[in-house]
């Protein structure tokens, strides 16, 4: 089970389907390395 579908599944946050038009999405990257994340405050 990749990581959209965990997001999906748990949280029912489907990132693989447009929210206004419906169609399929295609992650083509993704952040994961704590550090490369900045937090806004």
């Amino acid at each position: 089970m990749i990581w959209a579908q965990r997001l999906k599944r748990v949280f029912n946050i489907d990132i693989e389907t447009c929210e206004h038009w419906g169609g399929q999405i295609k992650v083509i990257a993704s952040i994961e390395v704590p550090v490369g994340i900045k937090k806004e405050s």
